[in-house]
């Protein structure tokens, strides 16, 4: 069992400095952040403006207000770089004292892993997993496939009893409008952009901070104590509770996903939907009772978990909305259960190989 009050009271120095950044960097990224949903909005509704508002724009152009309006503008952007550059610059000093507990933490709940905060899940990994589908310039054309782009840092690898793991924080660039026909349908752009960043002021399960990715928290690769020669991939099942027994016909329809596995077992396919390259390979990986643990294991992370099998290897991807290795931005650093949340999401991680009984060999090199 984690002792996360004794680990809490002997970081709290480190607490104490970590909290007085967040709050200075809170202050300056809220406010960057506010001057571009100010700006997305103007865009939003400017065409409106300009169409009701047509002869009323035209005086103002002829007069001084027009000169006014752009000094109003000038100071507009003045004040976005200046809170855009503080929050930059507190934000590398608090990643810091963030880094300074991490280490040290990560030591205290297991021995087996080495933290290195400039690594990063490279693309070829996130490619290998097929969680996060690669998109092309022009949708069909596989020839243009760009590649996923991670803007997280922090990788902490090493051995867990005889399993081999790597996991690390991952931002991934959301790439799936801009690498298709609908950014170029007229005002689409605009309503895109305005949810997108309206979306997370209003919603307890996204942050400001995750504006622009199309996946934001943990990725991990495991060894995985069976044989795969295909790949299996196993998704939240969303569409199964909006849709009930229509799910299955439209599932079956997303061929660029290869087959729909169908599993008999109804508490798993609840939470899960499964599609893989091998039918048979499929239930062989996905045992009665590794099933169980998969819905064990989504209960206790208490979020949608995404997994793959493949190269002998598991992927499994975790949604955090504040990032993987991360002390929560949005809450009290002293007074609240931010720390703890933070120690119980990693050792959470780290208990990955034991919940889903990783360590098992049923086979030898």
């Amino acid at each position: 069992m984690v002792n996360i009050q004794g680990i809490r009271k002997e970081f709290l120095p480190l607490l104490h400095e970590a909290e007085r950044l967040r709050k200075k960097n809170r202050f300056y990224k809220t406010g960057s952040n506010l001057f571009i949903l100010t700006f997305v909005l103007g865009i939003f509704f400017l065409p409106m403006i300009t169409y009701f508002n047509n002869q009323w724009i035209t005086e103002v152009s002829r007069n001084n207000s027009g000169v006014i309006f752009q000094i109003l503008l000038i100071l507009y952007w003045a004040f976005y770089f200046l809170f855009m550059i503080k929050a930059n610059r507190i934000g590398v000093q608090y990643k810091k004292v963030e880094g300074e507990i991490l280490q040290p933490v990560l030591r205290q709940l297991v021995s087996g892993l080495k933290y290195s905060p400039q690594k990063q899940i490279t693309p070829a990994q996130i490619i290998d997993s097929q969680l996060i589908p690669t998109y092309s310039q022009v949708p069909g054309n596989k020839n243009k496939q760009q590649k996923v782009y991670n803007m997280g840092h922090g990788l902490a690898s090493g051995t867990i009893g005889d399993t081999s793991i790597v996991m690390g924080d991952v931002k991934i660039i959301n790439q799936s409008f801009f690498g298709s026909y609908f950014m170029y349908i007229p005002f689409l752009t605009h309503l895109y952009f305005a949810y997108n960043y309206i979306r997370p002021w209003f919603s307890k399960n996204h942050s400001v901070d995750q504006v622009g990715y199309s996946f934001f928290g943990m990725f991990a690769i495991l060894d995985f104590n069976k044989k795969i020669k295909g790949n299996t991939i196993v998704l939240p099942d969303k569409l199964e509770k909006r849709v009930g027994y229509l799910a299955k016909t439209i599932q079956s329809l997303k061929l660029h996903r290869k087959q729909l596995i169908n599993l008999e077992h109804t508490e798993f396919e609840n939470e899960f939907v499964v599609y893989g390259t091998d039918q048979v390979e499929a239930r062989y990986i996905l045992s009665t009772a590794f099933m169980e643990r998969i819905v064990a294991l989504k209960r206790k992370m208490e979020r949608p978990i995404m997994l793959s099998f493949n190269n002998d290897k598991l992927y499994l991807a975790i949604q955090h909305p504040d990032g993987f290795f991360c002390l929560p931005q949005n809450k009290n650093l002293i007074t609240s259960n931010a720390f703890d949340l933070f120690v119980e999401n990693i050792s959470n991680a780290i208990g990955i190989v034991e919940d889903l009984n990783l360590d098992t060999r049923i086979w030898k090199a």
